[in-house]
């Protein structure tokens, strides 16, 4: 069996969905060996350091790197001389394509929030998303949650969507807090106890509300900083607008994209981990932060739920309130946060990579053996 798969999120600082595919690669490529080859494609220079070396793997580097590009006249070129059995996109099945197909769609808040989105970037993934779930043999999602909403939202047979739920790398695993606030200290010259937020700064993880419910903690006596960690994206600057208006410039760390061998020593310094989204398709840093042992307060009406089940205190993500009487629940009760962080790690043992990679070959093969 050929697989192709489009990984140009590989060394892009994307994110979740860079994550999602290095740790799929990483696993495929640790599998038993069977009669499965892959050919890795590729848009970032870094990715050929990020992607295993495998027997099982070719790499082929999509250029130019536009999505454009890539998804109208790239792959339809590659289509033509790649003898594929399966071909596995990120969200967009490109044209023409000569086998059969997978597309991996995390989740479709750009349906719900389009306001989360560029106007551009919304209509396209609207059109786009929509016309690939219709044509895709096979659908990968990472959550109940997703794939009822896929199904129900699409028109899609839920029978055709699988799911696939992250873990945490092997990086991820409690460590000791004072050595890891040091290195924070040293690096990145936050000093003192903070709570921590790890994703992209975009307007859907619902910083702003979180921003407001910690001012309140501030002048209600808490010390604590508040340090978010990931890429910019758009309306940053707006966010970065109010935290000023609010005068929490010294207290608020906007750290930009870290590396990925930073992440886990960040969350074992910290005293908590926030996570108030308004939607998920999985949310992965929860689960990162749960495999290190940190408490965790993120949001209840998307699929944070399912993934936390009880080891995480909730909020209601459209209320300043109810995030800001979680904040002062974690903060105020040091047991209570020792219980909750054992909790989240017990609960964080039921995700793993190595059973997504196999339940992805598993789709794989299916889609492959399904009569023409």
């Amino acid at each position: 069996m050929r697989v192709g798969i489009d990984a140009h999120a590989v060394g892009s600082g994307s994110s979740g969905n860079e994550t999602y595919y290095q740790q799929l690669l990483d696993h495929l490529a640790k599998l038993p060996s069977n009669n499965s080859r892959y050919v890795i494609f590729y848009t970032h220079p870094l990715a050929t350091q990020l992607i295993p070396a495998s027997n099982k793997f070719r790499l082929k580097c999509m250029w130019p790197r536009t999505p454009l590009w890539r998804i109208s006249i790239g792959f339809p070129l590659e289509f033509r001389t790649e003898k594929l059995d399966v071909f596995h996109a990120q969200f967009i099945i490109p044209p023409f394509t000569r086998c059969r197909t997978v597309t991996f769609i995390p989740d479709i808040a750009f349906e719900h929030y389009p306001g989360f989105f560029s106007r551009i970037e919304g209509a396209r993934s609207r059109l786009l998303t929509r016309r690939s779930a219709e044509r895709a043999d096979q659908i990968i999602t990472l959550s109940e949650f997703s794939r009822k909403d896929i199904a129900e939202t699409y028109h899609v047979d839920p029978a055709k969507i699988a799911v696939t739920h992250c873990g945490a790398g092997p990086d991820y695993y409690p460590r000791d807090k004072a050595r890891c606030q040091e290195q924070i200290c040293e690096k990145y010259k936050i000093k003192g106890p903070f709570l921590l937020y790890v994703g992209r700064i975009q307007e859907r993880k619902n910083l702003r509300r979180l921003i407001s419910a910690f001012a309140r903690l501030r002048k209600a006596g808490a010390n604590e900083k508040l340090v978010l960690v990931g890429k910019k994206g758009w309306m940053t600057e707006e966010l970065q607008s109010h935290v000023n208006s609010l005068a929490l410039e010294d207290e608020i760390v906007l750290t930009g994209y870290v590396p990925s061998a930073d992440l886990p020593v960040f969350y074992n310094a910290a005293e908590a981990f926030v996570y108030p989204s308004i939607f998920e398709g999985f949310g992965l840093p929860v689960i990162e932060a749960m495999s290190c042992g940190l408490p965790v307060l993120t949001s209840f009406g998307s699929s944070l739920e399912e993934v936390v089940g009880e080891a995480a205190v909730l909020a209601d993500p459209l209320s300043e309130d109810s995030i800001a009487s979680a904040l002062a629940k974690l903060l105020g009760d040091p047991s209570f946060r020792e219980r909750l962080g054992k909790a989240g790690l017990a609960r964080s043992a039921a995700f793993s990579y190595q059973r997504m990679a196999e339940q992805t070959v598993a789709v794989y093969e299916k889609v492959a053996s399904t009569p023409s």
